[in-house]
């Protein structure tokens, strides 16, 4: 799957004039329409699943349309009558095939999101955690598709038990605005469900093989309901895949309770109790049983920060983590809108959203005064129930201590807010703290209309990948700024606002709607991927996918086409036939998903363009591979970029002893820099480290591994 991108645009494109010129966006990927004609006219062969094929596209018609109020109701009448001993009484504790491990050890107290005691949780024996092994190593799924007993049980949670998991979520993260996940949930949901649907399907056709060994689900505490509960666990389950959902060091609760009302709901559809295990370890016994038992299980999926992901991925290679970003918001005007954006930007769940803001560029002129006084207006709030029943997302829990603030004598504190601030002509060092849950923003005075400070800015995107980008600029520039920094950059989510029109108003970071087409993702910078996880993921797609491969008897029936020019004579070079066939899939499935790139999003209240990106087009800045081996390692990459109008931003290094590949690069007309690993090295990490967006090490046996 490649990587994606969403363009938002708040309302910016009323005209078709404008979209049509959208067409010719050079950023977006494109293949040569020989090729496009060659390959779209058998699309249909493709793994229907993939990131904008047609297939997927089709997912986003006909959704249900919840009603928020009847989900606001429920939850506040689940608060109304919600018993803070339950979590005292009824302790938190291993869960393993249907039965409740508990112990006669002194118990753990477990903490809210403001370092507050709420409940209590037996932590895992060390028999405990060898049953554990024990079954992760050991069971086997029964099941390949229950998706009718599933979808049953997601439509109780969704109606009867919804008050209880926004409740839930509000009093132990300190969730204002559980409705508008809820909401998300009810039709992205039934997106991912199509895109299951056709998962199976290629399955059941021979393409591709889905593998059904245990998953471990790291539960984030913001939007744990859907990513968690939902897309992840039930969407897993529903294929036959064994779920171990993991404990958290706090706010552990509410992800707890929807575990055991699961397994609750499970054994009412006679499924066997074996498919969902929750842990209720220490940190030090979930690395040792996730390592132990690495043989026998699939992948581990986490939305966490990058420090977190790099550290289970250093011990989990197949660790698939989302992680977070600073978020940034560029604006050359300095308005009561744009104040007020930056403002629900940065506050947004108390700094509580991965969307939330934690970097602004502005105009030089703006003074300190007028950045302290912007947070003059954030509200403070008692409690999260409090913001539910007022419709409130960015009230702000002032001097909580369930995490740290920032600096003093790095940060401005607010007189009387709890809100940070720093102020600089420069922008910020590569790899700025988060400081969850506080809010904390740099303030970078600059012109991002200077050509130069433009660069400069793409640069530090690039390095520090926000997960989204808000611009805002008068109408008549606003377009041009926001192409601007979307072709020099490799972002997930972009949104551009106006400072001067009331229709179209400001954009804020914290604004994504993945059922509507604005796609949405958290990967961490290109180069540095493999560090914190095995693949990126976007929301929505099915979860079930990361872990399947294609049918080796598929691939290899797939023959190379006459018409593709010098294309041809690079797969007639590749070897494994499997390999070739992957590379022919490779093809077929972009001219599928470029013959409407980008595309016109399914909302109403903005619109939105979404599809394949190129690498960022700045001069001199290339992807290189790094070939050691053969071809056949090289092509499946290497044909993404020959096929695309990124031919001229990719460059292939090869060590001077491989003398077969080299001569073969240079009958198929391949430029190539013969080198060796230290030159390599010394090249792409020491002297030149910022000309290459990616190192791409093609050392693999075979695209399946």
């Amino acid at each position: 799957m490649l990587a994606s991108r969403s363009i938002i645009k708040s309302g910016l494109f009323r005209g078709s004039a404008r979209l049509t010129a959208l067409k010719t966006i050079g950023a977006v990927v494109r293949i040569p329409e020989t090729l496009q004609r060659r390959f779209f006219q058998s699309s249909s062969s493709i793994m229907a699943a993939n990131f904008a094929s047609s297939e997927y596209t089709s997912a986003f018609h006909d959704l249900p349309l919840p009603n928020t109020e009847t989900l606001r109701m429920g939850a506040l009448d689940y608060l109304q009558k919600y018993d803070p001993k339950l979590w005292y009484d009824d302790p938190i504790c291993s869960l393993l095939n249907g039965d409740k491990l508990t112990s006669t050890a002194p118990l753990f107290k477990t903490t809210d999101f403001a370092g507050k005691e709420n409940g209590h949780q037996h932590l895992a024996t060390p028999e405990q955690n060898e049953a554990l092994k024990e079954h992760i190593r050991n069971y086997k799924s029964p099941y390949t598709d229950i998706r009718p007993e599933l979808r049953r049980i997601e439509e109780k949670l969704l109606t009867t038990h919804v008050g209880f998991l926004i409740g839930n979520q509000c009093v132990d993260f300190g969730k204002q605005d559980g409705i508008t996940e809820m909401e998300e949930s009810i039709m992205a949901n039934a997106v991912e469900r199509k895109l299951n649907d056709m998962v199976l399907q290629d399955e059941t056709d021979g393409k591709i093989t889905i593998s059904r060994q245990p998953i471990y689900v790291s539960c984030v505490s913001n939007f744990t309901n859907f990513l968690d509960l939902f897309r992840k666990t039930i969407r897993s389950i529903e294929l036959g895949i064994p779920c171990v959902v993991l404990s958290r060091s706090n706010t552990v609760q509410h992800s707890y309770r929807w575990t055991e009302l699961l397994a609750q709901l499970l054994k009412e559809e006679a499924i066997d109790p074996g498919m969902l295990t929750y842990m209720s370890c220490t940190l030090d016994d979930v690395k040792d049983i996730t390592q132990t038992c690495k043989d026998h299980t699939g992948n581990l999926y986490s939305t966490c920060s990058r420090a977190l992901a790099e550290n289970m991925m250093s011990g989990y290679p197949k660790t698939v983590a989302s992680t977070g970003g600073p978020n940034t918001l560029v604006t050359t005007e300095w308005t009561e809108d744009v104040k007020d954006a930056i403002r629900m930007s940065a506050t947004i769940e108390c700094a509580g959203q991965c969307t939330a803001l934690r970097h602004a560029v502005v105009p030089s002129s703006v003074t300190k005064d007028e950045i302290n006084q912007l947070f003059e207006h954030v509200k403070d709030i008692p409690d999260a129930p409090t913001a539910l029943k007022e419709s409130m997302f960015d009230g702000i829990f002032p001097g909580h201590e369930g995490s740290l603030a920032p600096p003093g004598g790095e940060f401005m504190k607010h007189g009387k807010k709890d809100a940070s601030y720093k102020i600089s002509d420069d922008l910020p060092p590569d790899g700025i703290e988060e400081y969850w849950r506080k809010v904390a923003v740099d303030f970078t005075k600059m012109s991002p209309e200077n050509d130069k400070n433009v660069l400069a800015l793409a640069s530090w995107l690039n390095k520090n990948q926000p997960i989204t980008l808000a611009v805002n600029a008068p109408r008549t520039k606003t377009f041009d700024l926001g192409m601007s920094l979307f072709e020099k950059t490799g972002l997930v989510v972009y949104t551009v606002g106006s400072t001067d029109n009331d229709k179209n108003p400001c954009a804020l970071t914290c604004q994504a709607r993945p059922q509507e087409g604005e796609v949405f993702g958290e990967f961490p910078p290109r180069k540095h991927l493999r560090v914190y996880t095995r693949f990126p993921v976007v929301v929505p797609s099915s979860t079930p996918a990361y872990d399947s491969v294609y049918s080796t008897k598929y691939l290899e029936s797939l023959s190379i086409p006459e018409d593709m020019g010098r294309a041809r004579d690079i797969l007639k070079d590749v070897k494994d036939k499997a390999i070739q066939g992957y590379c022919v899939e490779l093809f077929k499935y972009l001219a599928d998903a470029t013959s409407e790139n980008p595309k016109r999003g399914f909302g109403t209240s903005r619109t939105a363009l979404w599809g394949l990106q190129r690498p960022p087009i700045v001069p001199g800045l290339k992807t290189v591979l790094r070939v050691r081996r053969s071809l056949d390692c090289m092509a499946p990459v290497y044909l993404l970029f020959f096929a695309t109008n990124a031919r001229d931003q990719v460059e292939v290094s090869i060590p001077s002893s491989n003398e077969d590949l080299i001569s073969i690069c240079e009958k198929d007309g391949i430029p190539v820099t013969i080198e060796s690993e230290d030159q390599f090295d010394l090249r792409t990490t020491e002297e030149h480290p910022d000309k290459y967006y990616n190192i791409v090490r093609c050392d693999l046996e075979g695209p399946m591994k």
